[in-house]
């Protein structure tokens, strides 16, 4: 009885243990992935592999490279160079002042540097957790200085939407994702669908010009079919217009979305 006693007590500390910090995942990584690092699923790696997060894109970030002497629980693969990654629970975050000093409570996100959290923005549509230390590049600091600095905090993991997201306009959710595609970060609400209106006056007026140009081709070779070499040479032209405007327009787009 007293040893199912003591099993039963084990089980029940290793269950309330195992509740209050995630289990960490061994992945493969290239080098450089070190603990603290900010890091999303290598794309096309069958969720395998990490990769540091791309900066400005909080929708991709997975969770943060941990030393696995500090994690509770640790499942491994028997496959390559491995990291250890949590998705949750107390960890060493590496951060930066991009975004402003950090105080504890504050949301963290990604920041404008691959793989470095910093303080999360209204425009930022997930965090990776809040921070449990003060930093502000006065100390502490590991490189930089300033609003540059980089440094080392404790923070509580926990992947979640941003509760500070500034939403003032709906936006269609693959309608975000084509846009901070395009941008290469996250981009706001009002700049994409000031986007999506560019893309759609330049394919209007180009379908406009490349239908008006079909039909009045089509009204002259039936008037005039000796002509329709001309006629077909003009229609060409039509055509390569038509493009041409639709081209300006999808460049209008990307430097709407990317500057």
């Amino acid at each position: 009885m007293v040893t199912l006693s003591v099993l039963l007590a084990a089980g029940a500390i290793f269950a309330g243990v195992a509740r209050a910090d995630t289990i960490v995942n061994s992945f493969t990584a290239s080098s450089g992935v070190e603990p603290g690092r900010v890091v999303a699923i290598k794309p096309g790696s069958s969720s395998t592999a990490v990769e540091l997060s791309p900066a400005g894109q909080s929708q991709l970030m997975y969770g943060v490279v941990v030393d696995p002497s500090q994690a509770p629980v640790t499942l491994e693969r028997d496959t390559g160079q491995q990291v250890f990654v949590a998705t949750s629970g107390n960890y060493f975050l590496l951060v930066s002042t991009t975004h402003g000093p950090i105080s504890p409570g504050d949301y963290l996100s990604i920041s404008n540097t691959d793989g470095v959290a910093a303080k999360a923005t209204n425009q930022q549509a997930f965090i990776i957790g809040q921070s449990l230390q003060k930093f502000d590049g006065t100390s502490g600091t590991l490189s930089g200085s300033g609003s540059s600095a980089v440094g080392l905090v404790s923070a509580n993991i926990q992947m979640q939407r941003n509760p500070w997201l500034k939403s003032s306009v709906a936006l269609p959710s693959f309608l975000r994702s084509v846009g901070d595609s395009i941008a290469g970060k996250e981009s706001s609400p009002v700049r994409i669908y000031a986007a999506l209106g560019v893309f759609i006056v330049a394919a209007a007026v180009a379908f406009g010009a490349l239908t008006a140009g079909i039909r009045n081709a089509m009204v002259a070779i039936g008037r005039n079919p000796l002509s329709r070499h001309y006629i077909l040479n003009g229609l060409i032209q039509v055509v390569v217009v038509a493009v041409m405007i639709l081209s300006l327009g999808m460049v209008g787009v990307y430097l709407l979305l990317r500057l």
